[in-house]
């Protein structure tokens, strides 16, 4: 076989090429996000991406937890070595001319099995038993100090631990090392606990810089649930009282603690499906505030998910017949913890100003009094 010249992938006309190797039912429908995956008997995790996010053929299983270019899907599927797979791809003669009905086929993807819901609660225990209370010295408080300032350690409830070392596993099922965690436990209104969120930080307090597919940050992970979990809250600090603060985001509750300075209840749902589904005592609150995330308009259903779940949660805390107010930003893609960021600083800048012109008037005070003693000295002399 002659020497082959180095292919360009991103060249390639992938809509072309994959309907050679890949029956009908596996190229996808304009109308779905995902299909049938070719791998495992997933009906509904595979997708091709469009040339414009990944001109190399791009796929993703969420299933079997696979992906890649197009070559590599192409040996997925067909079992063929690399080199014949680019061979056919420079002259053309794909798939060698056979129709892709009598392909030859590798043996499935073995899946990952579903856990059991013991199994889900046994690992969130596990994980929790191996953390502790947040300390000053740990990095979840360099964190949590460093992106909401003003507050307090003291004011951090019992459902908010520091894990110091969890394993990370990346997009791609690479294991990445184990990194500290803030580690979230949401109860439900009974208080037993249902849901374990994790932030993965580094060393420094920094959340970690592992992306997603799509290139978005990826140190925000949830644990396995049991079914019906949806809609347990975390309660972020230290107080109980008749007013209640609930949020998607811890940032932004830890943003409301400060703000209240610790003298409301502040619960996060951790994103906002939870939001719209939160399942809490409300016969305990005479009051609710409920911060809606400004989200970009979500294109394919014509509306904001942060505003609109926050809308459809404020309805039903409504017709309970409590008081219900809703919080927004005003800027687009800023929620209410960037808002106190800046608020926080406006503060301070007006505390410091008011506290120099109180020093000044003190000054001139004390100048004058100084003045006015010796003045005094001088008529008695």
């Amino acid at each position: 076989m002659r020497e082959l010249k180095k292919l360009v992938l991103e060249d390639l006309n992938w809509s072309n090429i994959f309907p050679h190797y890949l029956d009908s039912r596996y190229l996808g429908d304009a109308k779905k996000r995902w299909w049938a995956c070719p791998l495992c008997d997933g009906e509904e995790t595979f997708r091709l991406y469009s040339p414009e996010k990944d001109p190399k053929g791009g796929w993703y299983c969420a299933r079997c937890a696979k992906g890649g270019t197009g070559v590599q899907l192409i040996h997925e599927v067909t079992g063929k070595p690399y080199r014949e797979i680019y061979y056919e791809l420079e002259t053309g003669n794909y798939n060698g001319g056979i129709p892709v009905e009598v392909a030859r086929k590798v043996k499935p993807v073995p899946v990952r099995p579903e856990k059991s819901d013991e199994q889900k609660c046994r690992e969130m225990q596990v994980a929790w038993d191996g953390a502790g209370p947040v300390t000053a010295e740990s990095p979840v408080w360099t964190y949590l100090s460093t992106r909401i300032p003003g507050l307090q350690i003291e004011w951090i409830g019992k459902d908010v631990r520091y894990h110091p070392g969890m394993e990370y596993v990346d997009a791609w099922g690479k294991k990445q090392g184990k990194f500290p965690v803030m580690l979230l436990r949401a109860r439900s209104p009974a208080g037993k606990p249902r849901r374990l969120h994790r932030t993965y930080l580094t060393a420094d307090g920094a959340k970690v810089p592992f992306l997603t597919k799509k290139g978005k940050q990826r140190a925000k992970l949830e644990m396995s649930a049991p079914d019906g979990s949806f809609g347990s809250s975390v309660l972020l600090n230290t107080t109980r009282s008749r007013t209640l603060a609930l949020v998607e985001g811890s940032e932004t509750g830890f943003a409301v603690v400060a703000r209240y300075q610790n003298r409301i209840e502040v619960r996060s749902l951790l994103n906002c499906g939870g939001l719209e589904r939160a399942d809490i005592r409300w016969d305990d609150y005479d009051h609710v505030i409920i911060y809606a995330d400004r989200d970009r308009v979500d294109a394919r259903h014509g509306y904001r998910p942060g505003e609109h779940h926050a809308n459809i949660l404020a309805d039903r805390v409504r017709s309970l017949g409590k008081r219900v107010s809703i919080v927004r930003s005003v800027v687009e893609g800023v929620d209410f913890c960037d808002v106190w960021a800046q608020q926080y600083k406006r503060q301070t800048q007006r505390y410091e100003r008011a506290r120099a012109r109180r020093a000044m008037r003190d000054e001139v005070r004390r100048r004058n009094l100084a003045l006015a003693d010796g003045s005094n000295v001088c008529r008695v002399v």
